[in-house]
């Protein structure tokens, strides 16, 4: 599986804060120039997807703690620990795309199952 290739303390950081590609593009958008000025639409044109998902993805980041958006501008808003891990983040991402990726999905795809299983008509 070639999520072996994500060091632990990354894959932890990725199940915490990260719950899309969008999300994950826009973060090291930003990391990677953080004395740019980042505003939605810039954000959206640069990782390639709509305003909707880029909005979603950003307010996520700022609800953790990673992102602050101050007059319709994002900024990075982040501990020296986060900082740190973003740039093994960066790093990682860069060298093993599909592995991060695929985190990323299992994610998604074990809170689809936890939901299905949950749902209406379960055990009932």
């Amino acid at each position: 599986m070639a999520t072996r290739y994500v060091p632990d303390d990354v894959r932890d950081f990725i199940l915490k804060h990260i719950a899309s590609v969008a999300q994950i593009e826009a973060l090291l958008l930003i990391w990677s120039s953080p004395e740019e000025r980042w505003g939605l639409r810039q954000i959206a044109a640069r990782i390639h997807a709509s305003d909707t998902e880029t909005e979603s993805a950003l307010a996520g980041l700022c609800t953790d703690g990673l992102l602050v958006c101050e007059a319709g501008v994002f900024k990075l808003r982040t501990s020296a620990e986060n900082a740190e891990m973003i740039r093994r983040l960066q790093e990682v991402y860069a060298r093993y795309l599909v592995a991060v990726t695929d985190v990323i999905h299992g994610k998604s795809r074990d809170m689809f199952r936890a939901a299905d299983a949950s749902g209406p008509g379960k055990d009932q």
